[in-house]
């Protein structure tokens, strides 16, 4: 399924949804979301993974650049509504203990207690 990229401002977050696989074909779409969305000043960005059904090493990478740079602004990066596959995958790799992960958009949105929070800093 080819990847569908949106993305809007809910509250102070910057939504980023992302539909379809995200392989290394799409890369270049989704680095110029990303560089829009860190544009701002102490940016907070949000994944919403509900509708992505793969992802790969290169939209691996480019979520964990997101991150740290976000995080180096002085803002954020978290993940909502992984599905399955794209759940395992961050497991296996250990980058599930990377993001702040919530179960919905409405408990990222309120900033409620995530289901794997980050234990590590991406600096």
């Amino acid at each position: 399924m080819p990847l569908r990229i949106s993305g809007e401002r809910h509250h102070a977050f910057t939504v980023i949804r992302l539909a379809g696989e995200v392989d290394k074909t799409q890369e270049r779409r989704l680095r110029a979301t990303i560089d829009e969305a860190l544009a701002g000043e102490r940016p907070r960005l949000l994944f919403d993974l509900s509708s992505m059904t793969f992802i790969d090493s290169s939209g691996l990478r480019l979520l964990v650049q997101a991150s740290c740079r976000a995080h180096r602004c002085g803002g954020t990066c978290a993940l909502c509504c992984l599905t399955p596959a794209p759940r395992r995958l961050l497991r296996l790799t250990g980058l599930d203990t990377a993001f702040d992960v919530y179960p919905t958009l409405g408990a990222a949105l309120s900033e409620g207690e995530p289901e794997s929070a980050a234990s590590v800093e991406l600096r």
